[in-house]
Protein backbone atom coordinates (compact mmCIF):
# COMPACT_ATOMS: atom_id res chain seq x y z
CA UNK A 1 0.00 0.00 0.00
CA UNK A 2 1.11 3.67 0.68
CA UNK A 3 4.86 4.73 1.73
CA UNK A 4 5.49 6.84 4.68
CA UNK A 5 4.66 10.26 3.93
CA UNK A 6 2.82 8.95 0.53
CA UNK A 7 -0.58 7.84 2.12
CA UNK A 8 -3.42 9.69 1.92
CA UNK A 9 -6.82 9.92 4.49
CA UNK A 10 -10.29 10.21 3.19
CA UNK A 11 -12.60 12.00 5.95
CA UNK A 12 -16.11 9.72 6.37
CA UNK A 13 -17.62 11.70 8.88
CA UNK A 14 -17.33 15.00 11.05
CA UNK A 15 -19.16 15.20 14.87
CA UNK A 16 -18.81 17.04 17.84
CA UNK A 17 -18.42 15.38 21.47
CA UNK A 18 -19.73 16.90 24.31
CA UNK A 19 -19.22 15.60 27.56
CA UNK A 20 -22.21 13.22 28.90
CA UNK A 21 -23.02 15.06 31.77
CA UNK A 22 -23.72 19.14 31.72
CA UNK A 23 -21.17 22.07 32.31
CA UNK A 24 -22.10 25.08 34.16
CA UNK A 25 -20.13 27.32 31.87
CA UNK A 26 -17.43 29.33 34.22
CA UNK A 27 -13.94 30.77 32.21
CA UNK A 28 -9.88 29.30 33.57
CA UNK A 29 -7.51 31.85 33.63
CA UNK A 30 -4.11 31.15 31.82
CA UNK A 31 -1.06 30.56 33.69
CA UNK A 32 2.31 32.63 33.51
CA UNK A 33 3.93 30.38 31.87
CA UNK A 34 1.32 29.40 29.83
CA UNK A 35 1.23 33.04 28.90
CA UNK A 36 4.86 33.15 27.95
CA UNK A 37 4.42 29.47 25.89
CA UNK A 38 3.12 29.52 22.44
CA UNK A 39 0.27 28.17 21.91
CA UNK A 40 -0.02 24.34 21.17
CA UNK A 41 -2.34 22.30 18.91
CA UNK A 42 -3.70 19.17 20.77
CA UNK A 43 -4.84 16.25 19.61
CA UNK A 44 -4.72 12.55 19.19
CA UNK A 45 -5.66 9.52 16.37
CA UNK A 46 -6.64 5.91 17.34
CA UNK A 47 -5.77 3.60 14.46
CA UNK A 48 -7.98 0.05 15.03
CA UNK A 49 -8.71 -2.73 13.15
CA UNK A 50 -12.03 -3.18 11.61
CA UNK A 51 -11.70 -6.81 11.22
CA UNK A 52 -12.40 -7.00 15.37
CA UNK A 53 -15.49 -4.63 15.33
CA UNK A 54 -17.62 -3.59 12.51
CA UNK A 55 -16.24 0.10 11.56
CA UNK A 56 -19.25 1.83 12.49
CA UNK A 57 -19.73 0.14 16.02
CA UNK A 58 -15.67 0.80 16.59
CA UNK A 59 -16.76 4.22 15.88
CA UNK A 60 -19.92 4.35 18.14
CA UNK A 61 -17.96 3.28 21.32
CA UNK A 62 -15.00 5.64 20.88
CA UNK A 63 -17.55 8.71 20.43
CA UNK A 64 -19.77 6.95 23.79
CA UNK A 65 -16.02 6.63 25.84
CA UNK A 66 -15.09 10.14 25.05
CA UNK A 67 -18.36 11.96 25.77
CA UNK A 68 -18.30 9.75 29.11
CA UNK A 69 -14.34 10.86 29.72
CA UNK A 70 -14.69 14.18 28.89
CA UNK A 71 -17.22 14.84 32.03
CA UNK A 72 -13.67 15.08 34.76
CA UNK A 73 -12.05 16.90 32.11
CA UNK A 74 -14.25 19.10 30.85
CA UNK A 75 -12.09 21.81 30.02
CA UNK A 76 -10.94 19.96 27.27
CA UNK A 77 -14.78 20.37 25.70
CA UNK A 78 -14.32 23.93 26.18
CA UNK A 79 -12.65 26.67 23.80
CA UNK A 80 -10.10 29.67 24.08
CA UNK A 81 -11.58 33.06 23.87
CA UNK A 82 -10.11 36.57 25.32
CA UNK A 83 -10.87 38.71 28.06
CA UNK A 84 -11.26 42.23 28.31
CA UNK A 85 -7.25 42.49 28.41
CA UNK A 86 -6.65 40.57 25.35
CA UNK A 87 -5.03 37.80 27.10
CA UNK A 88 -6.57 33.84 26.43
CA UNK A 89 -8.93 32.01 28.70
CA UNK A 90 -10.11 28.89 28.71
CA UNK A 91 -14.50 29.02 28.87
CA UNK A 92 -15.51 25.45 29.89
CA UNK A 93 -18.89 25.67 28.18
CA UNK A 94 -19.14 22.02 26.90
CA UNK A 95 -19.07 23.16 23.00
CA UNK A 96 -17.48 19.60 22.40
CA UNK A 97 -14.34 17.80 20.63
CA UNK A 98 -14.32 17.53 16.89
CA UNK A 99 -14.38 14.55 16.35
CA UNK A 100 -13.50 13.20 12.63
CA UNK A 101 -13.86 9.72 11.28
CA UNK A 102 -11.82 8.95 9.05
CA UNK A 103 -9.67 6.11 6.59
CA UNK A 104 -6.27 6.23 5.38
CA UNK A 105 -5.06 4.18 2.80
CA UNK A 106 -1.85 2.63 4.18
CA UNK A 107 -1.08 -0.21 7.06
CA UNK A 108 0.62 1.30 10.26
CA UNK A 109 3.63 -0.45 10.03
CA UNK A 110 4.16 1.96 6.82
CA UNK A 111 3.86 5.32 8.56
CA UNK A 112 7.04 6.57 10.02
CA UNK A 113 6.51 7.67 13.69
CA UNK A 114 9.69 8.82 14.53
CA UNK A 115 9.48 11.73 12.31
CA UNK A 116 5.84 12.63 13.05
CA UNK A 117 6.14 16.58 11.39
CA UNK A 118 6.60 14.62 8.21
CA UNK A 119 4.49 11.53 7.99
CA UNK A 120 1.59 12.01 10.73
CA UNK A 121 1.18 15.76 11.02
CA UNK A 122 -2.18 17.17 9.22
CA UNK A 123 -3.00 13.55 8.14
CA UNK A 124 -3.79 11.75 10.99
CA UNK A 125 -3.52 14.32 13.17
CA UNK A 126 -5.55 17.30 11.85
CA UNK A 127 -5.22 20.54 12.55
CA UNK A 128 -7.93 22.04 14.72
CA UNK A 129 -10.60 24.79 13.72
CA UNK A 130 -12.63 25.37 16.77
CA UNK A 131 -11.90 24.55 20.75
CA UNK A 132 -9.36 22.57 22.39
CA UNK A 133 -8.77 19.18 21.50
CA UNK A 134 -9.32 17.38 18.27
CA UNK A 135 -9.69 13.27 18.02
CA UNK A 136 -9.31 11.55 14.85
CA UNK A 137 -10.14 8.16 14.59
CA UNK A 138 -8.97 5.96 11.56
Amino acid sequence: MGSCGTFSVSVKKRDIIAATLPVQDHWLPMSNLDLLLPPLDVGVFFCYNNFLLQLDESVSIIKKSLAEALVPFYPLAGEMVQNSLGEPELLCNNRGVDFIHAYADTELKNIDLYHPDESVERKLVPGKKQGVFTVQGI
